[in-house]
């Protein structure tokens, strides 16, 4: 209804703005037409008198042509001759300034013609008289009388177009003495026209916006009423908003569930008067219902609080608990639930019954009564409801906490046993990993030994079979070794306790470089590194470890007769470094480049390529102690690039940057 009505008003304010601009507009072009109908007529009058003023010059040349001719054929001395040249070398200028101005009007331009022609036969004539008077003979009448009926002509032609001109004058003059007075009486009968339309529609209009001004003026006032009746509602529903908040800060208070009810049947006491209320939870298992909280104005709660009760103490049956019940009067009521008949014999003569759900299950009640007849209004009706709903949702948290908190204290139980257990099996652990490293590897050593013994003292009296049979046992117990010692340290990865700082991956790496420099030597391996290499956050042991497996691996796994070509780099990944092992060894087909990061994966027999299986397993394990990630990127036989992703050094000037998840470079 608003958007019409500025609808409306919009549409009148541009109808009473944009119409009469419109008109006066309108006004102002047909004006300027009229204007530019005179100016036009004006200026063709203005170029007439042009027209006339240069016929005139024309026609005193031709006099001036004339006197000249005269004089010198009177006296036959040449100075007379001067008029006759300075309007001979005009003429022909005067004749083609008129004909631009005559060029409009196909009769003047072909009379001008006529008269042009006629001027240069006269011309010649004078020129062939004026040579025989220089040579002495004399000059015959009929030339005489023949150049005369020239000039004659041209002076009767001459003057019959200044008269056509200046009739054509007094014409285009009377036009525009008409335009003009076309032009006024036009103005003033359209200004006329106009005011009077103009007077008749803001007449028209003011009658308009008066009768809107005073539907208007009715309308607001009523508005008004209704903004008071509101506010006074506003006024009403903000105190008992209010109210309802401070219970709502009550329950949250509360600590309880007797203390959150009794708190915020207090602070409803003081927004809905009532002389007693309680709280009832029931069991529809036990059909029991048992009294939880409650408030009082008398000093003693009836029935009091921990009464457990029959539900037909409340209802007749379950769908009677379901809805509100309000008894107006107890005293009149021809049936009561034993509940409150025992609110009646108390002097209490109003009760209303509210239910209590908790996603739409029935969980409880809340009872209020008063000692006044029909004491509860509607507005009371609905305080009661809101404040049961607050309740009920309170209640029903109140229960969760508790279970939460029973549920929190079992699994804090749980955790403490399992955290034992967990130290018992680390005990365990401890106690295996040292039998490993010192029971275990001792029968090595002893194997070790007598094999050894037995190559250096008997070798003369065995055959190259036992010779043969005394390296296998020696290699196996090597191997055994090694497989033991890799073992204990992929199981102290595990266990570990490290601690991350900046570390210098070009220092881990000489380090890690020495550690292998026997196999570096042996396998005439090229190592070339690409220096600097940038600072990262690790475990500096841990990360040597990981770069020494790294290097061995890519060392061992190269074809017969191949040089091992090493390249070491490192590229800035957000805030991650990578650094990269890359090869040219026989390279991991793309479905087993996961698997080799296992423990005792192995793609090849160890006839072939020595190990254990557990140096890239180390790799990975010990990259994800230190927070990092770990790949590779392979095809057969054209190398690998081992990559392990770590945190980078933070400095001040990127403190803010965001996090990234490391990937590799393809």
């Amino acid at each position: 209804m608003l958007n019409i009505a500025q609808t409306v008003f919009k549409r009148k304010i541009f109808s009473t703005i944009g119409l009469p601009i419109i008109l006066l507009l309108s006004l102002s072009g047909i004006s300027i037409w009229q204007i530019t109908r005179l100016l036009l007529v004006m200026n063709w009058v203005e170029h007439t008198d042009q027209v006339i003023a240069q016929a005139h010059l024309t026609q005193k040349l031709l006099v001036d042509l004339e006197t000249g001719v005269r004089g010198y054929q009177l006296t036959g001395n040449p100075e007379f001759l001067q008029p006759y040249q300075q309007s001979n070398s005009q003429i022909n200028a005067a004749f083609d300034k008129l004909g631009n101005l005559v060029s409009d009007n196909p009769a003047q331009t072909q009379r001008l013609k006529l008269i042009r022609v006629q001027q240069t036969n006269w011309n010649r004539q004078f020129s062939q008289a004026i040579a025989r008077k220089e040579r002495g003979e004399v000059e015959p009448i009929a030339g005489f009388e023949a150049r005369k009926r020239i000039m004659d002509r041209m002076r009767n032609e001459i003057a019959n177009f200044i008269a056509t001109e200046e009739q054509l004058r007094n014409q285009r003059t009377q036009t525009v003495q008409a335009t003009t007075m076309q032009v006024i009486l036009t103005s003033i009968a359209l200004a006329i026209v106009i005011g009077i339309f103009l007077a008749y529609f803001i007449w028209r209009q003011v009658r308009q916006v008066s009768q809107t001004y005073q539907t208007a003026l009715i309308t607001a006032e009523q508005q008004t009423e209704n903004a008071q009746q509101q506010a006074q509602q506003a006024q009403r529903a903000a105190q008992r908003l209010a109210a309802l908040n401070n219970i709502d800060r009550a329950i949250l208070r509360a600590e309880s569930i007797e203390s959150l009810i009794s708190n915020a049947l207090a602070k409803m006491r003081q927004i809905l008067p009532y002389q007693q209320a309680f709280v009832a939870v029931f069991d529809f298992e036990t059909s029991t219902s048992k009294i939880i909280a409650g408030s009082t104005t008398t000093g003693e709660l009836r029935p009091p609080i921990g009464t457990q009760m029959s539900l037909t103490d409340f209802a007749a049956n379950t769908t009677e608990l379901q809805n509100i019940r309000y008894i107006a009067d107890l005293a009149t009521a021809q049936s009561c639930p034993p509940i409150l008949a025992q609110l009646r014999s108390q002097g209490l003569r109003c009760s209303i019954c509210l239910p209590m759900f908790a996603k739409e299950i029935l969980f409880g009640e809340l009872n209020l009564s008063t000692t006044v007849v029909d004491g509860f209004d509607d507005e009371a009706h609905n305080i009661a409801s809101e404040v049961t709903a607050q309740l009920a949702i309170a209640i029903q948290q109140s229960l969760l906490r508790e279970q939460l908190q029973s549920y929190a204290n079992e699994l804090e139980q749980r955790v403490i046993e399992r955290t034992a257990q967990l130290q018992e099996t680390n005990q365990e652990l401890e106690a295996f990993t040292y039998t490993i490293s010192h029971d275990l590897r001792a029968p090595l050593r002893t194997m070790q030994g007598f094999a050894q013994a037995l190559e250096e003292d008997y070798t003369d009296k065995l055959d190259s079979v036992g010779q043969e049979y005394i390296e296998y046992i020696t290699e196996g117990a090597v191997q055994m070794d090694t497989l033991i010692a890799d073992l204990l340290a992929y199981s102290r990865l595990s266990r570990a306790e490290i601690q991350m700082q900046e570390v210098d991956l070009t220092s881990v790496v000489k380090e890690a470089l020495k550690q292998v420099s026997t196999e570096l030597q042996e396998q005439q391996a090229q190592v070339t590194i690409a220096k600097p290499l940038p600072a990262a956050i690790a475990h500096r042991s841990t990360l040597v470890q990981v770069v020494t497996n790294l290097l061995s691996n890519a060392m061992k796994f190269v074809q017969p007769g191949i040089q091992p070509k090493v390249e070491i780099y490192a590229k800035e990944q957000h805030n991650y470094i990578q650094l990269f092992v890359s090869d040219n060894g026989i390279g991991i087909a793309p479905e087993h480049q996961e698997r080799i990061f296992r423990v005792f994966e192995r793609l090849h027999g160890i006839e072939i390529y020595p190990g254990t299986g557990i140096g890239l397993a180390i790799v990975r394990k010990g990259v994800e102690r230190m927070n990092g990630r770990t790949g590779v990127e392979s095809q057969l036989g054209a190398g690998s690039r081992f990559w392990i992703a770590l945190p980078k050094a933070v400095s001040h000037s990127n403190d803010t940057d965001d996090a990234s998840t490391p990937h590799s470079d393809n």
